[in-house]
């Protein structure tokens, strides 16, 4: 009994897991639905979450209003933060 207890609760834990995505919500209100890989000081690196063993796609950080990340942070970025 305990070991299927434990059995259920792995299970369970995978299957949240693998719905966690990061979302890119750009300035024209788009969203993408993402693993983001790499945030540098001018753009994202993000696979798409449809097709996350696909290709490597590169976004300019002046086009993106927000990152909401699958652990509930967000990267917010404004003008003031870009020119940094």
């Amino acid at each position: 009994m305990k070991q299927t207890i434990i059995l259920l609760l792995l299970v369970f834990g995978l299957l949240t897991n693998t719905h966690a995505q990061d979302i890119i919500t750009k300035k024209n209100g788009d969203d993408i639905k993402a693993k983001v890989l790499e945030v540098t000081q001018t753009d994202v690196k993000y696979k798409r979450f449809e097709s996350l063993e696909g290709a490597i796609y590169t976004i300019n950080k002046s086009d993106i209003l927000m990152i909401r990340y699958q652990d509930g942070t967000k990267d917010i970025f404004t003008e003031k933060s870009e020119q940094k």
